[in-house]
């Protein structure tokens, strides 16, 4: 029986690769494969990474966001793109975990720095049509766009859309 530690050298190793990775950010994934019924992942996060808005759609989908390390704004949208919330995962504020509901439009990103979140879904995971995942009214990662979207996401207030 193998015993998952998550200690300050596995962050550290975590976050190099993050660095290195084009996305900036690096997954390492807790659980055996696609078919496992809780799947578990880190994310490290890197400054500028840019996570386009996206949501779950398989019927048992939830999924639940704990912070490890730094701090995240998680940005929640309705259909039509404008932000419903901005929740701040922060040991500072002690809100360090999420769970959102299958179907929900988000994003999230560092605020200061690096970060690390540990994210926890039901299994198994199915790979879906992306015009299902991902929100079409939020730039494709790598385009010209996506960074200004990032930079809109990182300032947009309740009720704000994209344009």
């Amino acid at each position: 029986m193998l015993i998952t530690q998550v200690d300050q050298f596995f962050l550290d190793k975590r976050q190099r690769a993050a660095k290195l990775s084009p996305r900036l950010r690096a997954h390492h994934n807790f659980h055996e494969s696609s078919e496992s019924p809780v799947q578990r992942l880190s994310i490290a996060l890197q400054p500028d990474t840019y996570v386009r808005p996206h949501r779950h759609v398989e019927f048992h989908q939830w999924e639940m966001i704990i912070l490890l390390t730094g701090e995240v704004q998680l940005l929640v949208f309705d259909d039509s793109g404008a932000v419903t919330s901005r929740i701040l995962l922060s040991h500072k504020t002690r809100c360090v975990l999420v769970e959102l509901p299958v179907g929900t439009w988000h994003s999230l990103f560092p605020v200061a720095g690096e970060a690390t979140i540990l994210e926890v879904k039901q299994g198994p995971y199915r790979a879906a049509k992306p015009e299902d995942v991902f929100a079409p009214w939020a730039p494709e990662e790598g385009s010209d766009a996506a960074q200004a979207c990032l930079s809109w996401m990182q300032q947009a207030e309740v009720g704000q859309r994209f344009v």
